[in-house]
């Protein structure tokens, strides 16, 4: 009984000093991407069409630090992706295989966020609703277009050019990385983080403003959960 009570005793003033002094954490990120990318025809005397796909599936890693007064930083990554088929048609009595292709992104975000309001419960756990905003950075695959076909067939060939090899040569343009495109935004998210012993959750949602990063869209949203350890 008494080996009991001591390590009750030293389980009730270790957990709150480990939250009370706690300096950050990290861990898992996964998330989905709210959007709609609808199909897209461009046709002028030949056909190059790229069909649609709604939201993306992501995962990635994140840190943050809470050590700072009055407001916590963080960084995140991730990687997101979903699939479509590219097909471009002409004159040619060679059509081109239709492609099965994905949309890959690479992201990066930077935010501060502040505690809105927080709950504890003593020995076991603690919430707080925090709610902030940053920038992030992206680099993606970039879609196929009129003008990428050109310079792969070249323009004069652009109605009866032999399609044969089309389908390789563009796949293995559209996945250079050369040809990613780099582009820059902001964000703004909001979110609960529970504390349960030394296991962190967060589950928030994050808005993000930035162009060239979804298909024909400048903004688009997600919701995410992290599970991690906090420090």
């Amino acid at each position: 009984m008494k080996r009991i009570l001591s390590m009750l005793l030293l389980v009730s003033v270790f957990i709150p000093f480990t939250h009370i002094f706690g300096i950050g954490g990290f861990g898992l990120q996964v998330g989905q991407s709210i959007f709609s990318v609808a199909e897209s025809i461009d046709s002028d005397d030949v056909v190059l069409t790229n069909g649609s796909f709604d939201g993306s599936f992501n995962i990635g890693g994140y840190l943050y630090v809470d050590a700072i007064p009055f407001i916590d930083l963080e960084i995140d990554g991730s990687l997101s992706g979903n699939t479509y088929d590219i097909n471009f048609s002409n004159n040619s009595d060679t059509p081109m295989t239709p492609i099965p292709f994905g949309w890959i992104s690479s992201s990066g975000y930077f935010t501060a966020r502040k505690k809105v309001f927080g709950l504890s419960i003593p020995f076991l756990a603690g919430a707080k609703l925090h709610a902030g905003g940053g920038f992030n950075t992206h680099k993606t695959t970039p879609v196929a277009n009129i003008e990428i076909i050109k310079n792969l067939l070249g323009e004069s060939n652009l109605l009866e050019g032999d399609l044969s090899n089309l389908d390789k040569n563009l796949k293995d343009f559209l996945t250079d990385k050369n040809n990613y495109i780099s582009s820059t935004g902001i964000h703004i998210q909001t979110g609960l983080q529970l504390n349960i012993l030394f296991l962190d959750t967060f589950l928030f949602y994050r808005h993000t403003f930035a162009e060239n990063v979804v298909p024909g869209q400048d903004q688009f949203g997600s919701l995410n959960l992290r599970i991690g350890y906090g420090l």
